[in-house]
């Protein structure tokens, strides 16, 4: 019975698949190699953008806190407006009823 593969073939071709092997387990290792460096460039970038998350967080904080005190001086100017025009009035009310 012959064999499968013929020994002159099998010298022929073995030397070129275990050079391809060879290049195949390297390019493994460059692939790998490449997605652990993409992984810490996204680790890096989720970092870079939690940081600004809490940048943003602190801002919005800070400009509720700004919100409410100018609303309270808002408020404090609008009363302020109210007595002074009450007392204008209370004052001529006053000139009216005092003898000159």
């Amino acid at each position: 019975m012959a064999e499968k593969i013929p020994s002159w073939l099998e010298r022929l071709l073995l030397p070129r698949l275990t050079s391809l092997e060879g290049e195949l387990k390297a390019f493994r290792g460059e692939v790998a190699g490449q997605f652990k460096e993409v992984a810490g460039e996204f680790k890096a970038v989720n970092g870079r953008i939690d940081s600004l998350e809490k940048q943003m967080s602190s801002l919005r904080n800070e400009m509720n806190a700004r919100f409410d005190s100018l609303e309270s001086k808002v408020t404090l100017v609008e009363d302020v407006t109210r007595l002074k025009m009450e007392v204008k009035i209370l004052m001529e009310k006053v000139a009216a009823i005092a003898p000159s």
